[in-house]
């Protein structure tokens, strides 16, 4: 080693030594900083969802945040297991609603809760963190229902799903970290049987019955000629200008008409609220009220007198369904459409009204037979299809239920008709009642004209 070596490292040495102990331990203290940095772990949190669908084979296995189930068909959730795993600790748990068993009780991570029976689908859920993950992450999750679609996103064993309404089809799951946004919205995240959520459940994105008739009482007037409601319309256009002509062709007469879009509330009416005598036209709805209220006491003999008081309009049969089933099924049926006694009476075979109540009573049957629906409603519907003297069924080609009613002479002669066109361009009721009787040509014509309005 020269002597230019040896200097130097006795230098060093000597400098080494002269270094105050705190820069030392600095520079220690960054190296093991950067030892503790590229040690520590990235925090993760997973979720792994599994499936078991009515009429398939298994388990699917799908992870959190992706659709578990389906989102279209009618085969239904009838078991499923949510499994976490991640480097917080704590866990998950959860339960469910069945259509026959009612709440599971909550059931740890990776345990099966439902049954795995077609008979007995998953209506509703809810779903929980437990530990340290709870503290710093929030559970959203959210259901495809059939017949109804998404619902609103739950969080944190919130209920999720449609009891004895709907079931599960599809689900989805996730993670959050507490200060962040939610995935989506909560509105319309859970409906039950017998609330007011049902009523929302069976809009079906559209308005509710009650909303519907809120609507309905927009429509005002004895005398107040054509005008829109719960939105606007100008009647100078093309179709506007051929339901003009169809009013006047019929200016001779007295004439009332309510119509309504069942999705979106919104109509049109000519003199909604002037009174006329209903005639048959009532029984359409009594015998709706028959099917939703006493559905359990209907036999085939009665089945058959429905079916001749709606289809042919017979007095005989009607008078004896009053005898049998009274007057407070009637009062039932005018309080589920919002109907007061000032608007008609329910003690009178045949009352007097305005178009605007028959369109609320038909609001109702539709709901009842389309909505709120038993075991008998696909029959009962039925038989307002083509019934006899319907000017709304003559008027149009799209499909229509309803039913007519007419009296010449006697001080009443009216010809009326309410009822509900289910329309590709939306679902619509609408109400007509004049003092044409006979005239089924000019009111077809009318129909027709309202409908050019309805779909313009």
């Amino acid at each position: 080693m020269s002597a230019r070596w040896a200097a130097a490292l006795v230098l060093g040495f000597a400098l080494a030594l002269a270094m105050p102990a705190t820069a030392l331990a600095a520079e220690g203290d960054k190296a093991a900083s950067a030892d503790d940095g590229a040690a520590a772990p990235k925090e993760s949190v997973e979720l792994v969802c599994k499936t078991t669908l009515a009429g398939v084979r298994g388990w699917q296995s799908t992870d959190g945040g992706k659709l578990a189930g389906r989102k279209s068909g009618s085969a239904a959730v009838t078991a499923l297991r949510i499994a976490y795993k991640g480097t917080v600790d704590g866990s998950i748990k959860y339960q469910t609603y069945q259509a026959t068993g009612g709440w599971s009780d909550y059931v740890a991570a990776n345990k099966t809760s439902g049954t795995k029976r077609a008979a007995n689908p998953i209506q509703a859920l809810r779903v929980k963190l437990t530990g340290d993950v709870a503290d710093r992450y929030n559970v959203y999750y959210r259901a495809n229902l059939v017949g109804y679609g998404w619902t609103g996103w739950g969080k944190n064993g919130q209920a999720v799903g449609a009891r004895k309404l709907a079931s599960v089809r599809g689900y989805q799951v996730k993670l959050v970290k507490k200060g962040k946004k939610a995935p989506g919205s909560a509105k319309n995240r859970y409906f039950s049987k017998g609330a007011a959520s049902a009523e929302v459940f069976y809009a079906q994105g559209g308005k509710t019955r009650t909303q519907l008739t809120r609507a309905l009482n927009k429509a005002k007037g004895a005398n107040s000629g054509l005008k829109a409601f719960g939105g606007k319309y100008n009647f100078n256009s093309k179709a506007g200008k051929k339901l003009k002509a169809a009013i006047k062709n019929l200016g001779r007469y007295k004439l009332s008409f309510t119509m309504i879009d069942l999705k979106t509330g919104c109509g049109i009416s000519y003199n909604p609220t002037k009174v006329l005598y209903i005639a048959s036209s009532i029984k359409g709805p009594y015998v709706a009220a028959i099917n939703k209220y006493r559905a359990g006491s209907v036999g085939a003999g009665t089945r058959a007198t429905m079916s001749s008081t709606i289809k042919v309009s017979s007095n005989e049969g009607y008078s004896s369904l009053r005898r049998r089933f009274g007057h407070g099924i009637m009062k039932k049926m005018m309080n589920y459409c919002g109907i007061s006694e000032k608007e008609m009476t329910s003690t009178r075979n045949y009352p007097y009204m305005s178009s605007r109540t028959l369109a609320k009573l038909w609001v109702g049957t539709y709901w009842s037979y389309y909505r709120e629906t038993n075991t008998r409603s696909a029959w009962a519907r039925g038989l307002y299809a083509h019934p006899w003297n319907s000017f709304i069924d003559r008027g149009l080609s799209t499909p229509t239920r309803s039913k007519p009613g007419w009296y010449p002479g006697g001080g009443y002669n009216v010809q009326n008709d309410g009822g509900v066109v289910l329309s590709s361009d939306g679902h619509y009721v609408v109400a007509v009642m004049s003092s044409a009787c006979g005239q089924y040509g000019k009111l077809a014509n009318l129909v027709r004209a309202i409908d050019g309005v309805h779909a313009d």
